[in-house]
């Protein structure tokens, strides 16, 4: 009896009954009022169109706290209180709104930023109520609001079932089970529905569940400075954001009060952003020469300084003419002053002859033109007005010009000199001083900057280049800046690019103009942005297809990529796709149409970028990278076109490798997997690509002696020592810089990203006073092994070695690393690495075509042979040291050596000596 009750007791026990998506939806924002506050982790888009993340707590009453994050380290820290809201950001959050005041911003708190410079609205909107009010609308009449719901797709969060959840328009994910919390959210941006693709209709913009992310606050929104305010009653930037949420527990909402609260009281004296920046210097500077023209033995000029500003201006009025400092005096002027002073300086015609000399003068400001005044002098030299605003001051009013304006504007006119005929110079400096300011007006300086200054990479092919950058950044789309910044990224990582302007091949009279034109990997990439719906996306999609095919675009032998930026906080249901949902969504849009030309595919790769949500269901920037072989394939097993996408991406996709490869390519973590693959090997093809090492057989490893360890001690040479230390020093910082920029990216915390902003701060002040603008990558640490060989090692070891030049190859590869001459007549061939360096992998060429070599064996010495004999014919003298280098390897004259760098931070610390086996 009591077996058979508790069998009945079993059957009978109610289950649960399925909700459907509607009532899913109203559970969820139904248990989202409740909550205490809300934590965001997230992105969204400022005024500018930049992407930006955010991670943040926002307590029932509108109290908040947190972190907002850019790429290229850019960081600011948020707290709102009821009565005002305070930003302070670090000097690459200024580039971005104000860069030509960044300097004078940095790590400061303003107060009331615009909604622009933060990309949020008023954070009251953001509470628990009022997100559940955006979502759903729970006091509208009856199936309204709910019924639009839909189930789009099942998921996984922290390893709990959920449920994907769209209306069209909005997308919420909801645990599969009671008590059907909301785990992430998807707001549209300011982006109209253009119509949808989706079964069910997109609602009405305008409806009641979005009203309140629509209107903006009383008497209108200002835009972030440069660009022009909102009109009374105009709508706020939209809050629209793609975040994954939480209820935070009773600690948190109290930490997060407490540190507003603190931060409150310390910065009462906080001055809004419109205020510190009109209080910034602003001086005009003019010399008036007496007479015009020099000709008596001394020349004099009136030299007027004024303030303009709010607040005194203090520096120093520097005079030059016909290469002299006629004046260099420190001045201090009142608000609304002006002060008179006389510069003097020689003749130096030649008698009885006169010259046309130009008076250069500028009012140095260290507070905001930088610690530099030699660059100051520089551009004033070259004639650029420093003291006014660059370009059309119609649409750039703002402060004097900053240092980073001022580094830009050097960056860009070295060509400018003494011997520069007056109408190209006044040319020119109009071009240039227009880009600037068009630049600052877009909010498009920052990436720009990044560019030109730290990576050096302005590739202009003649002087209407120049035109070209001026017209191409005065309309600037969203599509420009995502461009822009995937070549600032990739010219980071060294790669060769062109942006802005057209594109001539060395003796070639054609040009060819794209968004993108990547030297290095050969790629011509059409990229559009788009925040609307799915047919924006298909249409968008088919506009870059069509102008890959079209005249002057794509140069010959460079591959077509298509790349559609899909914004996180876009209205299509494809933004939250993972690669295996987004690939079936795509054929069945019938994409692969464009596969099946008369002429074959009009593509080799199509990027999609897109935002689905993470492990922890925070959205994730993901870039899925489709050929024509998929998106016309039936199979089932997508396993290798997810390793050929990783592997495009590596060479590709800088921010993608530098997450998941150290700069040689080794992997960050055996266990990373992306889309159940796991992160291939890598090896170096024959054009320097990175390849997977188990896509070829390999030849056998290399056999190494036993390390010799070489002492610092033995250098000898005061002056080679001393270059070392430099080179190790110089080592360190770029190793420093990386790792704080790794652990920026993997902050997952407000208070770990604002320790780890402050750590990369430190390392990129310290890397750019060591190298300056010398891009970071591998090349750093090979020149400490490199060093530690020519210096060092061979010097010491192999005495009266002969240093033999090596010819440069087209791509840097393809030839060792250094060639010596014995004594005894033998030759020597030197692997030079870093400490953390290990001797990499490529593919075979000759009679090892087929297999991977691996460097300090025989079959990597006949590979490097091969290819210099290949290039003999343009480089007659690569064919001689192939000749020699094979002689020598036949008759057993042949030594192969690595030579490996020690650790030792900042110091020189030696190396070690092995004998690679090559019999």
């Amino acid at each position: 009896m009591v077996l058979i009750a508790g069998l009945t007791t079993f059957v009978l026990w109610p289950r649960e009954e399925e909700k459907t998506p509607p009532q899913l939806a109203s559970a969820a924002t139904k248990s989202l009022r409740a909550w205490r506050g809300v934590t965001y982790a997230g992105t969204t888009v400022d005024g500018n169109g930049a992407i930006v993340g955010f991670r943040l707590t926002v307590a029932r009453d509108g109290t908040a706290y947190g972190t907002l994050s850019r790429d290229s380290g850019a960081l600011a820290e948020l707290a709102v209180s009821p009565e005002r809201t305070l930003l302070r950001g670090n000097q690459q959050w200024w580039f971005g709104h104000e860069p030509g005041s960044a300097d004078a911003l940095a790590n400061t708190w303003v107060a009331d930023p615009p909604h622009g410079v933060t990309g949020l609205a008023e954070l009251s909107r953001l509470t628990p109520a009022a997100l559940a009010d955006a979502l759903l609308d729970e006091d509208s009449d009856g199936s309204s609001g709910a019924d639009k719901w839909r189930q789009s797709a099942s998921t996984s969060v922290n390893g709990r079932p959920a449920k994907v959840l769209t209306d069209g328009t909005l997308r919420i994910v909801v645990t599969a089970s009671a008590p059907y919390r909301p785990l992430s959210v998807g707001l549209p941006g300011s982006a109209e529905p253009q119509g949808s693709t989706t079964p069910e209709p997109a609602p009405d913009i305008g409806d009641a569940r979005t009203a309140a992310f629509r209107s903006g606050p009383p008497g209108g929104a200002v835009r972030s400075a440069g660009h022009a305010s909102a009109a009374a009653g105009e709508p706020a930037p939209d809050p629209g954001l793609s975040s994954a949420v939480s209820e935070p527990d009773k600690a948190q909402v109290q930490r997060t009060t407490e540190a507003v609260r603190r931060v409150d009281a310390k910065q009462e004296q906080a001055e809004p952003l419109s205020e510190r920046v009109a209080a910034q210097p602003d001086v005009a500077v003019q010399a008036t020469p007496t007479p015009p023209l020099c000709t008596t033995p001394s020349c004099t000029a009136a030299v007027t300084v004024t303030n303009r500003g709010t607040a005194p201006a203090s520096g120093t009025v520097m005079v030059t003419v016909a290469g002299q400092t006629a004046l260099n005096s420190p001045v201090s002027v009142p608000p609304g002053g002006n002060r008179a002073l006389t510069a003097t300086a020689r003749n130096v015609a030649p008698p009885g002859q006169t010259i046309p000399v130009t008076w250069s003068v500028v009012f140095y400001a260290p507070d905001v033109m930088g610690d530099d005044p030699a660059l100051v002098k520089r551009l004033a030299d070259r004639g650029f007005r420093l003291n006014e605003p660059m370009g059309d001051q119609r649409v750039n009013s703002g402060p004097p010009n900053g240092k980073a304006v001022l580094q830009l504007l050097d960056a860009m006119t070295p060509g400018i000199g003494p011997r520069t005929s007056p109408l190209l110079r006044k040319q020119r400096i109009s071009d240039v001083g227009q880009t600037v300011a068009n630049l600052v007006q877009q909010g498009a300086f920052e990436p720009f900057y990044e560019l030109v200054v730290n990576s050096d990479n302005l590739k202009l092919s003649d002087e209407s280049g120049f035109g070209e950058l001026r017209e191409k950044t005065a309309q600037f789309s969203d599509s420009d800046r995502r461009t822009l910044q995937h070549a600032s990224d990739l010219a980071r990582a060294g790669h060769e690019v062109v942006w802005g302007t057209t594109f001539k091949p060395a003796g070639s009279t054609d040009g060819y103009k794209a968004d993108l034109q990547d030297l290095t990997r050969k790629q011509t990439i059409q990229r559009k942005a788009v925040s609307g719906s799915t047919d924006a996306v298909v249409n968008d999609f088919a506009k870059a297809i069509g102008e890959l095919s079209g005249d002057g675009v794509t140069p010959p032998g460079f591959s077509k990529v298509a790349w559609v930026d899909i914004a996180p906080n876009a209205t299509t249901a494809l933004v939250g796709m993972d690669r295996q949902a987004l690939v079936k969504e795509l054929k069945r849009l019938k994409l692969d149409k464009h596969c099946r030309g008369a002429g074959g595919p009009a593509f080799d790769a199509a990027v999609f970028t897109t935002y689905p949500p993470g492990p922890d269901g925070t959205p994730q920037r993901t870039n899925s990278v489709f050929t024509c072989n998929e998106l016309l394939s039936r199979a089932a097993d997508h396993r290798k076109y997810i390793q050929n996408e990783m592997i495009w991406k590596t060479n590709n996709d800088p921010v993608w490798f530098s997450d998941n490869y150290d700069s040689i390519g080794r992997r960050q973590s055996k266990a990373t997997a992306e889309n159940g693959v796991g992160l291939p090997q890598l090896a170096k093809d024959n054009e320097n690509n990175w390849i997977s090492r188990h896509e070829l057989p390999s030849a056998p490893g290399a056999r190494l002696s036993p390390a010799k360890s070489v002492g610092p001690g033995s250098v000898g040479d005061r002056k080679r020592s001393s270059l070392l230390d430099k080179v190790a020093d110089h080592r360190k910082a770029s190793v420093d810089l990386t790792n704080a920029e790794r652990k920026f990216r993997e902050s997952r915390t407000a208070a770990s990203q604002v320790a780890s902003q402050r750590a990369l701060d430190k390392a990129r002040q310290t890397y750019r006073k060591e190298l300056g603008v010398k891009p970071n990558n591998s090349s750093i640490a090979e020149r400490l092994g490199e060093s530690a060989a020519r210096y060092h090692v061979v010097p010491k070891e192999f005495p009266g070695a002969e240093w033999i030049s090596l010819p440069k190859t087209p791509n840097g590869a393809d030839m060792f690393d250094q060639l010596y001459r014995l004594k005894d007549g033998e030759l020597l061939i030197v692997e030079a690495k870093a400490p953390s360096s290990g001797l990499g992998w490529r593919q075979g060429k000759g009679r090892h075509k087929g297999k991977l070599v691996q460097q300090g064996t025989r079959e990597y010495v006949e590979t490097i042979i091969e290819l210099m004999k290949e290039r003999a014919e343009k480089s007659p003298r690569d064919g001689k040291l192939a000749r020699d280098l094979e002689e020598a390897l036949k008759q057993g004259k042949l030594r192969y050596v690595l030579v490996k760098a020690k650790e030792g931070g900042g110091s020189y610390a030696g190396a070690t000596l092995r004998d690679c086996d090559i019999s």
